[in-house]
């Protein structure tokens, strides 16, 4: 994983490794929404794209279902940030079993996020949130 490029961005790959890391555990959900915001959430998946918390939830009991043992490989991390908020630029190796049938597939996937600041603390949230291509890794 490359480091950030801009000093503002200092703190934002952990926070981008945590995220992938408590996905790939498949953490309970409420783990994963204290990351993202309910109003003006925007999660575009292949499948589908998220709108709140309620669509993350239905859509992490699919995904969950659907999918075991998984693993998050951050390869790339582009950062840059300014009052607006923080742009990522990411790619990530995905590697799953498929429950319906025990296949294993992995992935490189290109993904573009944008987090806004928590008002007070300066916490990061996720507020934009792209999912490319699923090519074969």
């Amino acid at each position: 994983m490359t480091a950030e490029k801009t000093a503002p961005g200092t703190g934002i790959a952990a926070f981008v490794q945590h995220w992938f890391d408590i996905l790939s555990d498949h953490e309970p959900v409420e783990e994963l929404l204290a990351h993202i915001v309910d109003d003006g959430l925007e999660m575009a998946f292949p499948e589908r794209t998220l709108r709140s918390h309620a669509d993350f939830r239905d859509w992490y009991d699919v995904v969950g279902e659907a999918f075991s043992d998984q693993t998050h490989v951050v390869e790339r991390l582009d950062v840059s940030e300014d009052d607006a908020g923080v742009d990522i630029s990411l790619t990530v190796v995905w590697t799953a079993k498929q429950t319906s049938d025990g296949t294993v597939g992995s992935f490189r996937i290109d993904q573009t996020w944008h987090l806004v600041r928590e008002a007070g603390t300066g916490r990061p949230l996720i507020s934009g949130y792209r999912v490319g291509d699923l090519n074969p890794a």
